[in-house]
């Protein structure tokens, strides 16, 4: 008989096989940064932004900017993009939207309550986001696509 893994155990074996890049955004993410701090602190100083800035800057983006809206992992990887192309207007959006593209061909949305099944703006939502371990194993989930998203495109 197999032993059946925890998802959570699944998840860092994926982490162990990511770029440097990756596994640092998950790693962050798993030390108890918020989405949009992992993503962006993974990324920040390749971009001339030094980490502390980087986690205070994108501090209030996390749980879709508190609201369950865009998730927090995806405004990360935006401040990524803005960091590199956002001397350029229309660079950095194009840039924007090829990310969101890819993001939701991956989740299906850029919306946290979306993305989660449940609207973590409200008592009920978060009960149930923490009761099912959704924090750990989708939030996971996204912040590893914003961040090989991000990868694969050279960030």
């Amino acid at each position: 008989m197999s032993k059946i893994e925890h998802p959570a155990d699944i998840m860092m074996a994926k982490v162990e096989k990511m770029n440097d890049k990756v596994r640092k955004a998950a790693e962050y993410f798993g030390s108890g940064l918020y989405c949009s701090q992992a993503v962006l602190g993974a990324f920040c100083e390749d971009l001339g932004m030094d980490r502390e800035t980087a986690f205070r800057v994108s501090c209030g983006l996390n749980s879709g900017v508190r609201c369950a809206d865009i998730c927090g992992a995806v405004t990360g990887a935006v401040l990524v993009i803005s960091l590199k192309h956002g001397g350029s207007q229309s660079i950095c959006n194009a840039m924007t939207e090829e990310f969101l593209a890819c993001f939701k061909e991956k989740h299906g949305s850029v919306i946290c309550r979306d993305i989660l099944g449940c609207d973590i703006s409200t008592p009920e939502g978060k009960a149930k986001a923490v009761d099912e371990g959704l924090f750990k194993n989708v939030c996971t989930d996204a912040v590893i696509t914003a961040a090989q998203i991000l990868s694969d495109k050279g960030y």
